[in-house]
């Protein structure tokens, strides 16, 4: 049961993150996502050591991007939350990761948006492209980055709401 109400208390805060993304229709930069050799030991160690998590990381369930195989999550403050990503296959210094950053560095800077369409439109005129993409009836998420990369990829969250709710 504590496992389910830390996964309701995460989506409730991102819920609120989501509507205010919708209600000032504009992009809202919501996490940063660091690949990590070892899911479990990096949680506790962060935990121990520097006091994040404290309220418990919440392991993402169901789909993931292509060469992930766990993802967590713990909420910095009620606006930013720090993501971790273990990728299915051993990475070292100098692994091939799409944007050339091995394990410990930047896997993604994560972004709300209230209309994916727009978006992908306005950034693919900048030059961004598309790497992955996730949809499901309530969300679609995408991953995208330069060719040639800088270094910098991205994810975009688009997450409906309903009406009502706006």
């Amino acid at each position: 049961m504590e496992t389910q109400d830390k996964e309701e208390a995460f989506n409730s805060r991102m819920m609120r993150l989501v509507e205010k993304c919708h209600r000032e229709n504009r992009l809202i930069m919501n996490h940063v996502c660091i690949r990590v050799d070892d899911i479990d030991r990096t949680e506790k160690v962060l935990t121990e050591s520097f006091g994040i998590g404290a309220e418990g990381f919440v392991r993402v369930q169901g789909s993931l991007f292509k060469g992930e195989a766990a993802v967590s999550g713990t909420w910095v403050n009620d606006e930013f939350y720090l993501e971790l990503m273990q990728p299915l296959e051993k990475q070292t210094l100098g692994y091939e990761t799409g944007c050339g950053a091995p394990i410990g560095h930047l896997s993604e800077v994560g972004f709300l948006t209230p209309n994916m369409d727009a978006e992908l439109e306005r950034l693919s005129k900048l030059g961004w492209q598309i790497t992955d993409k996730l949809s499901s009836d309530h969300s679609t998420e995408v991953k995208m980055d330069m060719n040639p990369s800088i270094g910098f990829p991205i994810e975009l969250m688009e997450i409906k709401i309903a009406k009502n709710e706006n």
